[in-house]
């Protein structure tokens, strides 16, 4: 009895703090948000994170997350959006996971899994992010996108001559492929600095100013943005890749991820 008295008031305590920040209304037994609720939460909280107020903006989800049924399907659309919104890739990945092996029938399990396979080519691994793509397509065979972004994949792995390696099952295993530093994107290893690269541009900007704070909040979302040039226009960019095919399924998952234009330069290494 003691045990749930104390969930109850765990919950209370949450609810009460997404009252606080949002405005957002519920009844006086501490119930979960309703799906409309959640959704105002949700938009709250990614405009904190992408006005620079990324640690409010994830508290508002925390204490969301505090608020719902463990195991729920709600959780598992709390969980996807806490990921979405992390402060860096490690954080993601957990929460992301977590969506995949525990809530593998709700809708975004499918969603959690591309996420994963993105993150994994962002971190130009791109035999990895395919062994995701294709274990996606055997569990949720009308997943879109995951069919769209595995087809452009095949098509760079061609070009950057990537082996195939998908005898592996991700469901409860690592990547075969450690993850990479939080600097990914640097495909080629210990490239001289001065050699020519592939990077993918998704913006240019008439001030330093503009493009810093743009590089600034797509790295809140993942991306090893950084600014290129020293006048006008200002390049938003990511990534050294060592081949135009690795660097193009970059700029493909980006595209597909972030639903915004992004085109390939060849820049020198620093």
């Amino acid at each position: 009895m003691r045990r749930v008295m104390i969930r109850v008031m765990r919950r209370a305590v949450a609810v009460l703090a997404v009252v606080l920040c949002t405005g957002v209304s519920v009844d006086a037994q501490a119930a979960p948000p309703a799906a409309s609720a959640r959704a105002e939460i949700f938009r709250r909280a990614q405009r904190l994170v992408n006005d620079g107020n990324g640690p409010e903006g994830r508290a508002l989800v925390d204490s969301l997350l505090n608020a719902t049924e463990p195991r729920s399907a709600d959780e598992a659309e709390v969980l996807f959006w806490r990921a979405t919104l992390a402060e860096n890739w490690d954080q993601a990945q957990r929460d992301y996971m977590r969506v995949m092996l525990e809530h593998e029938r709700s809708s975004f399990a499918p969603r959690a899994m591309l996420r994963l396979a993105q993150g994994e080519l962002m971190r130009a691994d791109t035999a990895a992010s395919l062994r995701y793509l294709e274990r996606s397509l055997l569990e949720w065979p009308s997943f879109d996108d995951a069919k769209v972004l595995r087809d452009r994949l095949l098509a760079a792995r061609q070009v950057a001559a990537v082996p195939a390696d998908t005898s592996r099952s991700v469901r409860g295993a690592a990547p075969a492929t450690p993850p990479r530093p939080a600097g990914g994107g640097n495909a080629g290893g210990n490239a001289a600095a001065g050699a020519m690269a592939w990077s993918v541009q998704i913006a240019a900007f008439p001030t330093a100013d503009e493009a810093a704070t743009f590089a600034a909040e797509m790295r809140e979302r993942g991306y090893d943005t950084r600014v290129d040039g020293s006048v006008a226009p200002f390049r938003v960019r990511f990534g050294y890749y060592a081949t135009r095919g690795a660097a193009t399924a970059a700029m493909e998952a980006y595209k597909l991820n972030a639903r915004a234009d992004a085109f390939l330069a060849q820049v020198r290494r620093p």
